[in-house]
């Protein structure tokens, strides 16, 4: 394991071109949390989410087993390089300039701090790595 935070247990082989990772359920139902994989994966396609199955953890709680492109890091990316990177995508922060939330007309961007947005070393561009991607409102049809 590389790394381990409140969503996600990381995994990575030296020389892989991609992560495992073990994603705890924060959403209400496993729907939920696919569709915010299905919209980070529309948002951010050179860190997209592949989910290859199912499992529990220690406490009986669902977790998402997927695999993700390895990035490497040069360094964490700045508030500012985070701000550039998600209005491009039209989204402004939504806590007066403080926060680690973004929100659009209809998204919204959460947990965008600089450990789960970082600069990549080949590109050098901000790349975002995980974050919390929902509706801004319900869609009824």
């Amino acid at each position: 394991m590389i790394a381990q935070g409140a969503e996600a247990k990381v995994y990575y082989k030296e020389g892989d071109s991609s992560v495992a990772k073990e994603r705890t359920s924060i959403y209400s139902t496993t729907n939920k949390a696919l569709e915010a994989i299905a919209l980070h994966n529309y948002l951010f396609p050179e860190t997209a989410m592949k989910v290859i199955g199912f499992t529990r953890d220690s406490d009986n709680l669902m977790r998402i087993v997927l695999t993700q492109p390895y990035i490497r890091c040069l360094r964490l990316a700045t508030k500012e390089e985070i701000d550039d990177m998600v209005a491009v995508k039209g989204f402004h922060d939504n806590w007066n300039g403080q926060g680690v939330n973004y929100i659009s007309d209809r998204l919204t961007l959460e947990d965008m701090h600089p450990a789960n947005v970082f600069i990549d070393e080949l590109t050098g561009k901000p790349t975002c790595i995980d974050c919390i991607v929902k509706f801004t409102s319900p869609i009824f049809f």
